[in-house]
């Protein structure tokens, strides 16, 4: 009687937070610009509120992303998939190893969900990043306001970076603390040259300089950096999809046999050696993963 009652209780609580997770993430993709603006001088919170590590690192991946959640719509929506991810095999298989293996996969999904999207919104946001910069300088050689050259940008330009300047030139007009402005742009657009082109602009405010020509030359260094990512890339395909054909199959390859020799693989299972042979060697193809990954990111 009280483990139906917890049952119960658990799935009630996962299907309260999911549909709460979901209500917030409505709210935060349809409320428009205008009123999250207006509403607040930052779209989010400001840096001397202390993190610890993982919420630090947590925060800054939804600033990244880009996606329209704030970070309490954000944290519901892990939590209920992993309670949602532990409650099905609980439920409907009393299986409390499913129901713990549930819980971590439930609330990794989000989590990779939102590490792929803020990976294809960098990727992009590089891609674009010397022709912004080459416009910003432009527009401050002929004499423009930073205001007017992220208008520029916000018209000239497509995808991430044009929705970032352009919610950096509406602040602006609201009268906007500059430096707030352009901290808030660095933590959402993860570059080293956009930064440093933040950190001169705020030197610029106080100590003046030759603005224009440092902003020129970030956008030779941007477009230099990606003919040399280009390169590299060009240069590891090969060991990338070697690394990635062993992986997936060596999957692949174990699935197949599953399904067509189920009694050789239960042996793994059955015999004492079984489960730390297969521990060990999901371990190291971990292991091999991660150190291919080290290897290849450069940084330059």
């Amino acid at each position: 009687m009280l483990q139906t009652i917890l049952v119960i209780a658990a799935a009630s609580i996962a299907a309260a937070t999911a549909m709460l997770a979901v209500g917030l993430f409505l709210r935060d993709l349809f409320t428009k610009p205008e009123d999250k603006t207006a509403r607040r001088r930052l779209e989010f919170l400001p840096e001397e509120v202390e993190y610890g590590s993982l919420d630090r690192m947590f925060v800054r991946l939804i600033e990244e992303s880009g996606l329209p959640l704030s970070v309490a719509a954000a944290t519901l929506i892990v939590v209920a998939g992993g309670l949602l991810g532990g409650g099905i095999p609980f439920v409907l298989f009393d299986n409390y190893l499913g129901a713990a293996l549930g819980v971590i996969g439930g609330m990794m999904l989000p989590i990779c969900y939102i590490s792929f999207i803020r990976w294809r919104r960098v990727s992009i946001m590089q891609k674009h990043m010397p022709e912004t910069l080459q416009i910003v300088a432009d527009a401050v050689r002929a004499g423009h306001t930073l205001d007017e050259a992220c208008g520029f940008v916000a018209r000239e330009m497509s995808g991430p970076l044009r929705d970032e300047f352009d919610q950096a030139h509406r602040q602006f007009q609201l009268g906007h603390s500059p430096v707030n402005i352009l901290d808030r742009l660095a933590r959402r657009i993860p570059l080293s040259e956009f930064r440093i082109f933040a950190t001169a602009v705020m030197v610029h405010r106080k100590a003046g300089g030759n603005l224009a020509l440092l902003t020129e030359r970030l956008s030779h260094t941007a477009r230099d950096r990606q003919e040399v990512r280009g390169h590299l890339m060009a240069v590891t395909a090969g060991s990338r999809l070697s690394a990635f054909g062993m992986v997936v199959g060596s999957m692949i390859a174990l699935s197949v046999l599953a399904w067509l020799e189920p009694e050789y693989l239960s042996i793994f299972f059955t015999h004492n050696l079984g489960p730390t042979l297969l521990t060990i060697a999901a371990t190291l193809q971990i292991v091999g993963v991660l150190w291919v990954w080290r290897v290849l990111r450069v940084n330059y």
